[in-house]
């Protein structure tokens, strides 16, 4: 169960659950449990997120995967359609399909909010066309305007609210559905927030992470007064501010915490406003503002020692909660609580085969990198075999501005119930540290992050851990380059290498970026920022490239992907394959069909699981 929400009356639970092997929006009827869910799906395209319109209507977001220019083949898009789904029977509908704006709505058509002046409608953001044909996917967006509409659920009637322009990249709704601001990005990480200052805009604050101006506008006060944004401040962690829209554009910290950065924003979908926020230490933690969501949560932890607790989804009464409960060892499940009784019934789990007797033990694992950085980190352990000369798996998370914590990891667990340890390293770069841990990690792929994963291997094989002979390093995305980049760049550290859509030409890796999204796009602002310019920077950028090393590499590599991934593109795979064949090198390439970088199909992920666990076998087994 993926995306569960209560309807607003509270009377029923749509979620995005496997049905077949292939992912479809289900509808529980929470009155009548044991009652089989009504399920929908949309031909050719699978569920990526749903929000309720109203006690009958669904806004479901389904995407597809085609080819962005059919004369060469080439440059995967992606297209997100929005469809109103009835839960009574009603007829589902395509929203805005038609439009100008239906023809550009190329991943960027979002679900804004509520209208609460126009109950059953909607507010979508999309891309304007500018007239052109339905589906011409050789337009880049750039020169698109990016407006917002609101869309009647029941009869899908829109209309135009604001208009926006080549630059915009969203809106600021208030808690009455009304539009306070206008965000616009320009090249290399610039931006200025717009305020709705009458009939014309007013610059409010510039976005400008690249001078060290930072903010993530996230929502607005209750009162509509003041901006809320997300921010690195004077503890240099991110943090969560407000700026009032009229006077100086000044802020007041709202929630922060000196050692952690905000991981989340907790929003009300019917209040349209920010409840509270997370921040993960070891495991998440969530602080609310309100009394009674703080009260609820506060006795929820009580009652529920050591788990990590979360109010997932509420009704507009908040008489019902869906509330998530997890530990490493037990997977995450989707409970029902009632506020006024404080009965929690369990709904479902999302591995309800699994045991915690069969899983491994996760702990946390801290080192310090040879400079002397800390690094956080997290063990899990086999079932039933002591922590002494294990074969092991170093596994790096991807991103890298993500971080890994004390949860169910199902790649993880898979790897420890094969006999494995699994290393788990937050390496700099990572997020979740504050702006300097982030910051430390630019421009060094290859380098001092690649250090603290080889800081990490040799830690274990002090501690006796690690069977020094049995190490391999495994990851997926930027986990893949690094596993990529361990097998090349210290190669005697490991015996095998797997890279599940890794990186193995990072320039190249920009400049399919570039081609897709534009020279001056923001997405290559973000990558020449952290990694480097493929112009000015391209001597280094060759030096930290796998695939132009192939000839460094000793240990046996299997390189798996995913034919429709957009994220990262197979062609980075089949790069690595062609230079590690050329020098004569082991390696495996298994390209897998029909699914995209996040393996949202079952039998996808079963079969690199499979994959995984015969080369491991292989390689470092018993």
């Amino acid at each position: 169960m993926e995306f569960p929400a209560i309807s607003p009356d509270g009377k029923h639970l749509a979620a995005i659950e496997p049905v077949n092997g292939k992912p479809a929006i289900l509808v529980f009827d929470l009155d009548s449990p044991g009652t089989p869910p009504t399920g929908f799906v949309a031909p050719d395209t699978l569920p990526a997120g749903l929000r309720w319109a109203s006690n009958d209507r669904i806004i479901g977001l389904f995407s597809a995967e085609k080819i962005h220019d059919e004369s060469t083949g080439l440059h995967l898009r992606e297209f997100v359609r929005t469809v109103s789904i009835s839960i009574s029977g009603g007829a589902a509908m395509t929203l805005m399909k038609g439009s100008r704006a239906f023809a550009a709505s190329s991943g960027n058509m979002r679900f804004e909010g509520l209208d609460p002046g126009n109950p059953g409608s909607v507010l979508l953001s999309a891309y304007d066309s500018n007239g052109n044909a339905a589906e011409d996917t050789r337009i880049s967006q750039q020169f698109f305007n990016y407006n917002l509409y609101t869309v009647n659920a029941d009869s899908g009637d829109y209309h135009l609210v604001e208009s926006g322009n080549q630059n915009t990249q969203g809106w600021i709704i208030g808690t009455k559905g009304q539009v306070l601001a206008r965000v616009d990005s320009g090249n290399d990480l610039t931006g200025d927030m717009y305020v709705r200052d009458g009939s014309t805009w007013r610059k409010m604050l510039s976005l400008n992470e690249s001078a060290g101006i930072d903010i993530e506008p996230v929502g607005v006060t209750s009162d509509d007064a003041a901006l809320l944004a997300v921010r690195f401040g004077n503890q240099k962690t991110l943090e969560l501010d407000k700026y009032p829209f009229s006077g100086p554009a000044t802020s007041t910290t709202v929630y922060s915490n000196p050692n952690y950065d905000i991981q989340s924003e907790i929003s009300d979908p019917w209040a349209g406003q920010i409840v509270g926020v997370s921040y993960i230490d070891d495991r998440e933690r969530f602080n609310y503002f309100q009394p009674d969501l703080a009260r609820w949560q506060k006795s929820l932890e009580q009652a529920l020692p050591g788990e990590t607790v979360e109010l997932v989804s509420w009704d507009k009464a908040r008489s019902r909660i869906v509330v998530s409960t997890e530990t490493p060892r037990e997977p995450k499940i989707f409970n029902l609580f009632t506020t006024a009784t404080g009965q929690l019934t369990a709904l479902a789990s999302q591995y309800p085969a699994l045991q915690a007797s069969d899983l491994g033990e996760m702990r946390s694992y801290p080192y310090q990198a040879s400079d002397g950085l800390k690094i956080s980190a997290y063990l899990t352990l086999s079932p039933g075999k002591a922590a002494k000369n294990l074969p092991t798996v170093i596994f790096p998370h991807g991103g890298p501005e993500d971080r890994d914590q004390l949860q169910f990891d199902w790649w993880a667990q898979f790897m420890a119930t094969r006999g494995y340890a699994v290393l788990q390293p937050n390496f700099r770069g990572s997020s979740g540290y504050g702006s300097a841990f982030r910051d430390a990690g630019f421009n060094q792929w290859g380098r001092k992050m690649q250090d603290d994963i080889s800081d990490g291997v040799r830690k274990l094989i002090a501690d006796g851990i690690a069977d020094p002979k049995r190490i391999c390093i495994v990851g997926a995305s930027y986990g893949g380059y690094a596993a990529l980049a361990g097998a090349t760049f210290s190669a005697d550290l490991y015996a095998c290498a797997v890279s599940y859509a890794g990186i193995g030409n990072v320039s190249s890796m920009i400049g399919d970026v570039a081609q897709r999204d534009g020279n001056d796009s923001p997405a290559v602002g973000y990558w020449e920022s952290r990694i480097g310019s493929r112009f000015r920077d391209s001597a280094f950028l060759a030096e930290i490239s796998p695939a132009l090393h192939a000839d460094k590499v000793k240990a046996p590599v299997l390189l798996l992907h995913c034919t429709n991934d957009l994220t990262v593109p197979i062609a980075q795979s089949q790069e690595e394959l062609s230079a590690l064949h050329k020098a004569g090198k082991n390696v495996q390439f298994i390209s897998v069909d029909g699914d995209d970088h996040y393996l949202r199909l079952g039998a996808t992920r079963v079969r690199v699981l499979q994959e995984i666990d015969k080369f491991l076998a292989a390689n470092i087994g018993n």
